[in-house]
């Protein structure tokens, strides 16, 4: 049978790059993207097969859409359900500097928003399904040993959290929550735009992060992990 996935933010980036990578596997992929985004790329990863790839339209900082999102997937289930919507915030990254603004945009994009969705759709979840975030090994407590990038690491440290109370709280049903960290990843976003290198390219980060999916999914753990399937500290 046919394995499905949802990858929340998939127009770009990682999120496409993992549409892709599924895709090429032989999964069902709905990707989602903001009102207005350009989704020719993501498009195009279906070309083969139209109909194992769908898009459907979301912004998960605004509440107002979750209804009429939930309601566009109808009856469908997916075995994975992936929420890879994030950014990088404010350049500077600092607490002192930063603006009641750019710190609410970061912590509703990264973490509030996302987190709030992916709760919505539980019920969009196969029996012993798995929900993966995109995490970062910025998120960890234990290994933070330099300071500094406080905006986003802060939205990352409280966003694995908030992935565990949710696994807490399904441990019953079996789901499995992955937090994943991507590598540094030549991206838009992992290059701040092309102003800082990057340490690995898009393709072999996707490819690690999707086998670690197939790996751990179903698993009915809650597991904090990069894409080369190392396990990282809390």
């Amino acid at each position: 049978m046919t394995k499905s996935i949802l990858i929340v933010a998939a127009e770009r980036g990682l999120g496409l790059g993992l549409a892709r990578q599924f895709f090429d596997r032989g999964w069902t992929v709905v990707g989602t993207a903001r009102s207005g985004a350009d989704t020719d790329d993501l498009r195009r990863v279906g070309e083969t097969d139209p109909d194992r790839l769908a898009i459907a339209t979301i912004d998960v900082t605004d509440t107002g859409q979750i209804a009429p999102f939930l309601a566009s997937l109808g009856s469908s289930r997916f075995d994975v359900i992936f929420m890879n919507a994030g950014i990088w915030g404010a350049q500077h990254q600092s607490v002192l500097e930063a603006t009641d603004e750019e710190f609410a945009e970061i912590m509703l994009t990264n973490t509030f928003g996302p987190m709030r969705l992916a709760r919505r759709l539980l019920g969009k979840l196969a029996p012993e399904g798995t929900l993966a975030f995109m995490s970062s090994h910025r998120g960890s407590i234990a290994i933070n040993v330099e300071g500094g990038l406080e905006l986003y690491r802060a939205s990352k440290v409280a966003s694995n959290m908030l992935a565990r109370g949710i696994y807490a709280e399904n441990r019953e049903r079996r789901l499995t929550v992955l937090s994943v960290h991507p590598g540094w990843v030549s991206t838009a976003m992992g290059t701040l735009n092309g102003t800082v290198d990057a340490e690995i390219e898009l393709e072999p980060s996707v490819r690690g992060v999707a086998d670690v999916v197939e790996k751990y999914m179903g698993s009915g753990q809650n597991l904090y992990l990069d894409y080369r399937d190392n396990r990282l500290d809390w």
